[in-house]
């Protein structure tokens, strides 16, 4: 009796702990098993080079994270990063740099530098081309049903220490900037509907080069060959941040994802799209968040903190 009563108190109280800390759904928010780095292209099925190690030793465990290098003309190449100084570790190519600092696995902090002007080699992006991208990138095991949650919130602290264009050169807004987005494919994911596995690009918007705080964006995914021809509903960056974004000053992103992707279905259906869709379908499937690079900018953005917690 005694042994069955602390198993059910030790239920109750982890049960209540899940309930006031919530659950974290990204694996490894230290990225201590390293990167699954993507070549250049994105052809089905995707290439992948190999595993960027962000530790002194190999991880047991695959990556739990893509780097995404999509129209990189300088890669990042499977192996070691460089052990620059304790617990911060380095990797790099004329076209872009990783920094990883480590001072507790919550504070981890994430540095994503381009270097568009290289990648570019000087020159203006013609329309119709494709971009260099760096982002991080995790597909959820079990894709994520926001509807039975209470609650599914997003948190990051971020800043954007600089976004420098090519010197003298003159810029179409239309085609060229460099931007920032957290990004979540979400799906139908119920069999009998007419939408079922149906999707749009969900996103909230960290940067862009043309703006001090993001708009929003409603349009389809095109421009490029590879495009997915979905629809991206992303939500405008007034309501989330204070004050210009790219002005290297730490900024605090918390907010209830569970309710913002209520408002993007909305938004998408006005738009035309999953209009066979209750948000009880839906289910998140992807996570993503760095650099798409469309014009000859050098740039970073550091990030901390990152975490998606649901509670029940």
């Amino acid at each position: 009796m005694t042994c069955v009563c602390a198993a059910a108190i030790f239920v109750l109280t982890h049960g209540l702990a899940a309930q006031t800390t919530g659950r974290e759904l990204f694996e490894d928010v230290a990225f201590e098993r390293g990167f699954l780095l993507t070549a250049a292209s994105h052809p089905v099925p995707t290439i992948e080079l190999g595993v960027l190690r962000t530790a002194a030793q190999a991880s047991a465990l695959p990556p739990a994270w893509g780097m995404a290098q999509w129209a990189s003309r300088f890669l990042l190449e499977p192996g070691g990063c460089t052990n620059i100084v304790r617990n911060r570790w380095r990797a790099e190519t004329p076209g872009k740099r990783i920094v990883i600092a480590r001072t507790t696995p919550e504070r981890t902090c994430l540095r994503l530098e381009v270097f568009g002007t290289t990648e570019y080699a000087g020159r203006m992006r013609a329309y119709g081309e494709p971009w260099p991208h760096l982002l991080i990138e995790q597909r959820f095991k079990k894709p994520i049903a926001p509807a039975p949650l209470k609650r599914l919130a997003f948190a990051v602290e971020m800043r954007v220490p600089y976004c420098k264009p090519l010197s003298g050169a003159a810029m179409n807004p239309s085609l060229h900037t460099a931007h920032v987005t957290a990004f979540w494919t979400v799906h139908n994911h119920r069999p009998d509907s007419p939408d079922f596995q149906d999707m749009i690009w969900f996103g909230i918007p960290f940067f862009d080069a043309r703006q001090e705080i993001p708009g929003p964006h409603y349009a389809l995914d095109s421009g490029k060959a590879d495009a997915s021809n979905k629809f991206i509903c992303t939500l405008d960056g007034r309501r989330f941040w204070q004050g210009p974004t790219g002005d290297g000053r730490w900024r605090s992103l918390v907010t209830d994802l569970r309710q913002r992707l209520r408002e993007g279905l909305a938004i998408a259906q006005d738009h035309g799209h999953l209009k066979n869709t209750s948000f009880e379908d839906l289910a998140i499937t992807t996570f993503n968040l760095g650099w798409e690079i469309p014009g000859p900018y050098d740039a970073a953005i550091e990030f901390r903190g990152l975490s998606l917690k649901a509670f029940d």
